[in-house]
């Protein structure tokens, strides 16, 4: 079968959509850190479409981090790649066109320099994951113990992180002019970018502080929330695309329909029609982003643990539970949604019930496995803030189905801490001291829980009974 490329366009099959605008005419305006399977399903969907309503030299350059293997799939096809959307309700398929290619940061340092100082470039984005950003356990400053920022630190000029890789693309725009730029957090942190641009302060700090001045007057930091859900995609939902688009793509993305996007108006050097094209945009971003962190992303934690300790492989499978799904409405209505801060307006009924339905979508085939990776990171960004504002019972019994996962099961652990995690699971110290450091590690301690004693015994007991009567009995609501 041929390969999706510009020069094939015209072998299309079927009714997929293509960009209607002239790609070769488009020049970079963006450089985005981190092209996975999100970005390229979400903020690059909403760039086609804005340069499709309204022009613009908008296109991405993407850079990966480390690996090499989404540059090897797209590259060839001059960036383009196929988006496949799908509910109970209907699908559609295009090719976007927006990512015109991809650098490997640790194959090409000196073309992401250039990319970040050229002047052109306007606004770079990052969705690098809540690991990406190498959090101390403040939540607002660096992991200096991280190998990766104890080695840029070491060594500014050859970075690995990304807060390193900025730096010095900063360091390089400032001597090249210092044309103002706007750099914009779509990661699942709360106040993601203001977070952002406290880990490059600090990091400049004792690297390149020269360029502090100038980051405070022509870099702006709007923080954004982000939300669709995108899982990995399979090699059956590959072939399922090649087959509707009558050629091989190998930077197929599928996701849901919906799709949101909210971000605070506050570019340094314009942006694209977003605002055109259905992105919200808003003065202040925190209500928006801890609704969808503290509801979506914290609920979507708990389903993956429970799901996986049930059994269940996918999302949908466990909304199809009788049991599960009433666990999961019940985390939302009595623990969840009580303690947040809804916007005037704000339908957080309605969102709720979407989220439901969205959950339950067969189409996706969302894995848990995915959804759980990281979670000593994600637990203190999705569930700490709820865990500490009230009783919250039924997350409480999600944390213990974490504990459960990482110390008395032999499924995989992907995560930051990863080692230590699994060195914990194969110990032979008794039960309550390896269950406390577990926390720890999602930093769940004395220091961030006033009543960390009545929480960590409320844990302690249903890792007990759930090792003796399964995930169910812990869950009963």
């Amino acid at each position: 079968m041929e390969q999706l490329h510009p020069d094939t366009l015209d072998h299309l099959a079927g009714a997929a959509r293509t960009p209607a605008y002239h790609r070769q005419a488009i020049a970079p305006g963006i450089v985005h850190l981190g092209p996975g399977a999100f970005h390229r399903a979400h903020q690059a969907v909403y760039t086609e479409r804005a340069m499709e309503h309204d022009g613009g030299d908008w296109g991405i350059v993407g850079v990966s981090l480390r690996s090499a293997s989404i540059a090897r799939q797209l590259n060839p096809q001059q960036g383009l790649y196929s988006v496949w959307s799908e509910d109970g309700e209907g699908r559609a398929l295009r090719v976007i066109g927006a990512l015109q290619k991809v650098l490997v940061a640790s194959e090409e340092m000196a073309s992401v320099i250039t990319a970040l100082a050229d002047p052109a470039t306007r606004i770079v984005t990052l969705t690098i994951t809540e690991k990406g950003y190498n959090l101390a356990a403040d939540g607002e400053s660096l992991d200096r113990d991280d190998p990766q920022i104890a080695a840029d630190l070491a060594d500014p000029e050859h970075p690995r992180s990304a807060i390193g890789v900025l730096a010095l693309g900063l360091r390089a725009r400032l001597d090249n002019g210092g044309a103002p730029l706007t750099i914009l957090s779509c990661d699942n942190l709360s106040e993601n970018s203001k977070v952002l641009h406290l880990l490059l302060r600090d990091y400049l700090e004792e690297t390149f502080a020269g360029v502090l001045p100038w980051l405070a007057c022509s870099v702006t930091f709007p923080c954004s929330m982000v939300d669709r859900i995108v899982p990995a995609t399979t090699p059956e939902q590959k072939e399922r695309q090649a087959m509707a688009l009558g050629l091989r793509d190998d930077g197929a993305v599928s996701t849901e329909p919906f799709i949101q996007w909210i971000i605070e108006d506050n570019f340094a050097a314009g942006r694209p029609a977003w605002d055109q094209v259905g992105v919200q945009f808003v003065r202040n971003i925190l209500p928006y982003e801890n609704i969808k962190l503290r509801l979506l992303n914290a609920s979507h934690s708990a389903i993956a643990y429970c799901g996986l300790l049930a059994g269940k492989d996918t999302v949908d499978a466990v909304m199809a539970d009788p049991r599960l799904r009433a666990y999961v409405e019940a985390l939302m209505a009595q623990d969840l949604m009580p303690v947040l801060d809804v916007p005037r307006g704000f339908d957080l009924g309605a969102y709720r019930d979407d989220l439901l339905a969205r959950f339950s979508n067969p189409c996706l085939a969302h894995r848990c496995a995915q959804i759980a990776m990281d979670g000593s990171e994600k637990i203190s960004q999705r569930w700490l803030p709820t865990l500490k504002a009230s009783a919250a019972p039924h997350l409480r019994q999600a944390l213990a189905a974490w504990c459960y996962f990482v110390l008395f099961t032999d499924l995989a652990i992907n995560d930051p801490r990863s080692a230590r995690l699994l060195e914990l699971r194969q110990s032979d110290a008794p039960v309550p001291e390896r269950l406390a450091q577990v926390l720890a590690c999602a930093r769940v301690d004395a220091d961030s829980m006033r009543d960390f004693a009545g929480l960590y015994a409320e844990v302690e007991r249903n890792v007990d009974r759930l090792s003796r009567e399964g995930v169910y009995a812990i869950l009963e609501v």
